[in-house]
């Protein structure tokens, strides 16, 4: 039995050591990776970066890393063909309650002495840096140097001072960051020195008064199971054998045990139980490794970050990469509680719509490139927005969808959602890239009034496709007028183009090639007459689109003769092909 006072139950939680009061507050990247010039405004809690690929989310976060230190520059960071010098920007504000003056407490403004009134009514308190990196001459790929900066109420604007003095090592370690990337493993930094967990258990803060008790059961352990193993005896006997034929080599002595905690600290394991027993971690998933690492990184926070310094200890801030990587989408579910666990500050990348629908919109960065260039939109315009609200409690569809999109069409049904991608992607090809297709259900709806104020605010390119019947041109003109602007070249007609029949998509390819309609309700086990087609497509409206795009594309080709490049398709979906297309291009939306 456990003596109770070394009851090995979890001890009871720790409070957080005494963290300086601040938060990063922005940042600024001239010329970084491609990026020409971005900045960005963070949360004091967590920051979320969404976009579509190679938007930069990645980029800025390697960025910060750099800047505050987590890892160092190299070659690639550089523009290549771009000017001889990046540049990154970081702003430290005081971490302030509401209503009190936004001013750095007395520690922090000792420590960081150069400290910058921003404004006058009332006065704003920061403190900022900028890392210069260069190409090295001596075949580093990059080296870097600081400068701290100072507000230029003219231009408002930070600047470097003119001695161009560099901070000291105190005041940039005001904050310590950690890089969390997707390829973050918590059996491989077991391993490995200097890793988080390796430095947690370096100490594993066991009272002098049970440290030897402890150890000596080690030993009496370790001696029984040399005296119980054959195998290990005649290891044993070998090494001494061997000893006396070289004597140089000094007498051998098997330890079946480490002696001493910090030693065994090396041979913890990690296990999971799923419901089966505990596992190993090593034999689990990729996924509940990375998340593993993550967790541990608290655990770092609380005991280790900063101790050597001075009293009062950096602001952590942890940048993660795709925490979502690996992980079955109900697991993604869960992250938000994760990520808000995290003591400091944290700023991660995702591509996961789950995460991203649940988060606060405030959290949300969205990233675009326009122009060549990219531009950070704040989603915060849109926390007291109730039609934002009803979509985002869609989870993933079409919000989630929405946030990562260079470009969205709007269609008012389910048909429309799988049929229009393989069709925009064929015709358009790599312009297609990022195109989303949205239900709305109704272009009357909540959904259709989020999707086109969320186009709008953000400047992403838009097209609605809309019925063409009497109540579908109704609803589409009062949403343009609404919310679109009154730019009616955001609406293309679908349908038959009839207003004195239904416009429904189905209609329109049954006008277009019954034969095609027929061949693809087979598919899904239609045996009736043709007569029964349109009726059949109705009822499947969540499965018959990707059919009939597939059958469309094997028969009619997009413009393979350019004679009959004008009758390929349905009208209506020539002239979204050609309006989307028209949009994206106008907008820049592509790189």
């Amino acid at each position: 039995m456990v003596p109770a006072d070394l009851d090995p139950s979890p001890p009871a939680a720790q409070p957080l050591g005494d963290f300086a009061s601040v938060f990063v507050e922005s940042m600024r990247v001239q010329n970084f990776r491609g990026l020409q010039d971005c900045a960005l405004e963070l949360e004091r809690d967590l920051t979320l970066l969404v976009g579509p690929n190679n938007s930069g989310k990645s980029r800025l976060l390697r960025a910060l890393a750099i800047a505050l230190g987590a890892i160092g520059p190299a070659g690639d960071d550089l523009t290549v063909a771009g000017a001889e010098t990046s540049t990154i920007d970081v702003v430290i504000a005081p971490l302030s309650d509401p209503g009190k003056p936004d001013e750095f407490d007395a520690r922090v403004r000792r420590r960081l002495r150069d400290v910058q009134p921003v404004g006058t009514d009332p006065v704003h308190e920061r403190f900022a840096w900028r890392t210069t990196l260069w190409p090295s001459s001596e075949g580093w790929g990059a080296v870097s140097l600081w400068s701290i900066l100072v507000f230029d109420a003219a231009t408002e604007q930070w600047v470097p001072q003119p001695s161009d003095r560099a901070p000291t090592s105190d005041q940039r370690d005001i904050v310590a960051a950690d890089l969390v990337q997707t390829t973050r493993d918590l059996v491989d930094e077991m391993t490995r020195r200097g890793t988080a967990i390796d430095r947690i258990l370096d100490d594993l803060e066991i009272p002098a008064e049970h440290r030897e008790p402890l150890e000596a059961s080690l030993r009496e352990v370790g001696t029984n199971v040399m005296a119980a193993s054959s195998t290990l005896a005649a290891l044993q006997l070998a090494l001494r054998v061997l000893s006396a034929s070289v004597g140089t080599i000094g007498t051998p002595r098997l330890t079946a045990l480490p002696v001493r905690l910090e030693e065994l600290a090396r041979s913890v394991s990690v296990d999971f139980n799923t419901g089966q027993g505990h596992l190993p971690l090593r034999l689990h998933g990729a996924g509940a490794r990375s998340l593993a690492s993550l967790q541990v990184q608290s655990v770092f926070y609380e005991r280790r970050l900063g101790r050597d310094g001075p009293a009062l200890l950096p602001h952590p801030v942890s940048l993660v990469e795709e925490p979502e990587a690996h992980l079955h989408p109900q697991a993604q579910l869960q992250l938000l509680t994760l990520l808000e666990r995290e003591h400091g500050q944290t700023i991660a990348t995702t591509h996961s719509s789950h995460l991203a629908s649940v988060v606060e919109p405030r959290a949300i960065r969205l990233l675009r490139c326009v122009d060549g260039r990219t531009h950070v939109v704040d989603l915060a315009m849109f926390d007291e927005d109730e039609a934002i609200e009803k979509l985002r409690r869609l989870v993933e569809r079409p919000f989630g969808e929405l946030i990562f999109a260079s470009a969205v069409v709007i269609g008012d049904g389910a048909t429309e959602r799988s049929l229009l991608p393989p069709l925009l992607g064929a015709a358009l090809g790599d312009r297609a890239h990022g195109v989303s297709v949205v239900d709305a259900g109704s272009m009357s709806g909540t959904s259709a009034i989020a999707a086109v104020k969320f186009a709008t605010q953000t400047s992403m390119p838009w097209v609605l496709f809309s019925d063409a019947d009497a109540p579908g041109r109704l609803a589409a003109g009062r949403l343009i007028q609404d919310y679109g602007g009154g730019d009616s070249s955001h609406v293309v007609w679908g349908g038959c183009g009839a207003p004195e029949r239904t416009g429904a998509t189905e209609a329109m390819l049954l006008d277009f090639d019954t034969d095609m309609c027929a061949a693809a309700c087979r598919q899904l086990g239609f045996t009736g007459p043709n007569a029964g087609l349109l009726q059949f497509m109705a009822g499947k409206k969540g499965t018959i689109g990707r059919v009939l795009a597939t059958e469309l594309l094997t028969r009619h080709p997009w413009k393979v003769d350019p004679a009959h490049e004008q009758d390929c398709w349905p009208t209506p979906l020539l002239e979204l092909v050609q309006r989307l297309d028209d949009l994206i291009v106008r907008a820049g939306a592509l790189n």
